[in-house]
């Protein structure tokens, strides 16, 4: 407990010393999970703007009083919070003092959907343009919230990491969650809105890029920006990409929370750098990945049961911890549990470069007084991503089949048949299924008494292989339907071709 004592002062005393105390800091938060009647409704705008009070109540120096928290209402209830605040901020407020203002709703490029209602976006930036304070901060997480940054004398960022040669504090600014023309996106995995669960995660502490114990304007948006771009490259509705406009002035770092004065802390001390990821143990939910330098990290966390996990070159450490309501809990090596990465085979494409298959092979007849045909096939698969998803393995097929005539045995028919195919390749818990179309020729050799004709004819059908097993061997079941031009005395006839086989498969 002494060396926790010691670390706790030791980030508090990073604070210059002769500084000013913190600006008073007056908030105004949002969440409206019902918008229109065409939205569909959002599950955790609520919740969003509850944990964001919950934060910076708890590490950004806001006091109850001085917050409006609106939740689930409709414009005019909005309007009423405004006037609220418009009144308490006139009466108390000093120049040296800040806004924030939260918004987590539909919207469109003009108004956000509350509850029925619409409220101009440009009522909110009046709001805030003429608040009694220094600085004035707006987070807006909706769709197309990027429109709202189109107002005079605001200046665009595109980078993700936001730079100033003289930091600036006095002004206005908004970030967005989305650009302009992009939507905003929930997760169920992160009970929450991709944009604000990164958000909280860099204010809580995870963005604190240079471990000086405080979160930045410019340090949550470049660790939220980048969260955010990550997390919804792959959704359906795109990748989203926070915005941020700003029209500063002055010198110094606008600090937004300060982690080490929450009532519960998470303090990392192990000495070596790393990846490290923290999850809540009761729904799973990742409250921060961050990459942590030499020296101490604090998180501030809600009180609960929360997994730690950091990987290494060879290893990874793990702990399982209680952050109590009060205090803090500390992260020390010893208290780690060490474990060896386990290289293990990839499943799915990536980590499957290919296959091969021999084995028998059984197909219908392609002329009328010809029985079945029976042989064997040699098959080869490879991973070709052409298409991901849709086209990803492409395979070549031999077969060799023999038959002999139901009106004379002493004709023979000997067939030969290439084709080439590619389709998807389909995982399981037991093996894979490929699927796809293949295009191929029929080479057929008709031999009586030593006389012999031969012939070609083009094939196009489709083709299914499964593969049953996970390791090296598999058991090897296909089968293909298709059909096959065959040449006549008199021009040429379309036949109907089935085949099927069995064997043994080697993956590699």
């Amino acid at each position: 407990m002494m060396l926790l004592s010691l670390l706790t002062a030791a980030l508090l005393s990073q604070a210059p010393a002769g500084e000013a105390p913190p600006p008073r800091r007056y908030a105004l938060l949002i969440g409206a999970n019902r918008g229109l009647a065409s939205d569909e409704p959002l599950r955790f705008a609520d919740a969003d703007a509850r944990r964001m009070f919950t934060l910076f109540r708890d590490a950004g120096g806001l006091h109850p009083e001085d917050a409006q928290v609106v939740l689930g209402a409709d414009a005019n209830r909005v309007k009423a919070a405004l006037g609220t605040l418009r009144e308490r901020m006139a009466r108390d407020a000093t120049p040296g003092d800040q806004l924030l203002v939260y918004v987590s709703s539909h919207a469109d490029g003009e108004a956000l959907h509350l509850s029925g209602t619409r409220l101009p976006v440009k009522d909110l930036v009046a709001f805030m343009e003429a608040s009694p304070v220094s600085v004035a901060v707006m987070f807006i997480d909706s769709c197309r919230s990027g429109a709202a940054t189109r107002i005079k004398g605001l200046e665009p960022v595109e980078e993700r990491l936001v730079q100033w040669s003289a930091p600036a504090i006095k002004g206005r600014v908004i970030v967005t969650s989305s650009s302009a023309d992009e939507a905003s996106q929930e997760a169920d995995d992160l009970q929450g809105s991709f944009f604000t669960h990164h958000l909280l995660a860099g204010l809580r502490g995870a963005g604190d890029l240079n471990r000086d114990g405080r979160v930045t304007l410019q340090e949550s948006y470049a660790y939220a920006y980048g969260r955010t771009v990550e997390s919804t490259l792959l959704t359906r509705a795109g990748t989203q990409h926070p915005n941020f406009h700003f029209d500063l002035k002055g010198q110094g770092e606008l600090v937004l929370t300060e982690p080490v004065l929450a009532p519960s802390r998470l303090l990392i001390t192990v000495p070596e750098p790393g990846e490290w990821v923290v999850a809540s143990e009761q729904d799973g939910v990742v409250m921060g990945v961050f990459s942590k330098g030499s020296g101490p990290v604090m998180l501030a966390l809600p009180p609960g049961s929360y997994r730690l996990r950091s990987r290494r070159d060879a290893s990874w450490l793990e702990l399982r911890v209680a952050v109590p309501e009060k205090g803090h809990v500390l992260v020390d090596e010893p208290l780690l549990r060490k474990g060896a990465l386990v290289v293990m085979k990839e499943k799915g494409s990536s980590g499957w470069r290919g296959a091969v298959h021999l084995g028998g092979s059984f197909a219908t007849r392609t002329a009328s007084h010809f029985g079945p045909g029976m042989g064997g096939q040699l098959q080869a698969l490879f991973n070709v991503p052409l298409r991901p998803g849709l086209l990803d393995v492409a395979w070549g097929t031999a077969a060799g089949r023999a038959s002999t005539s139901v009106m004379s045995r002493g004709l023979r028919q000997t067939e030969w048949s290439l084709r080439l195919g590619t389709g998807r390749r389909f995982h399981g818990r037991w093996g894979a299924l490929v699927l796809g179309p293949e295009l191929g020729a029929l080479f057929v050799l008709q031999d009586e008494s030593g006389a012999s004709r031969s012939g070609t004819a083009p094939y196009g059908g489709v083709s299914a292989s499964v593969w049953i097993g996970v390791e090296r061997m598999s058991l090897v079941v296909t089968g293909s339907v298709g059909g096959a031009v065959m040449p006549l005395p008199q021009g040429a006839e379309l036949t109907p071709l089935a085949s099927a086989g069995v064997g043994l498969g080697w993956n590699f």
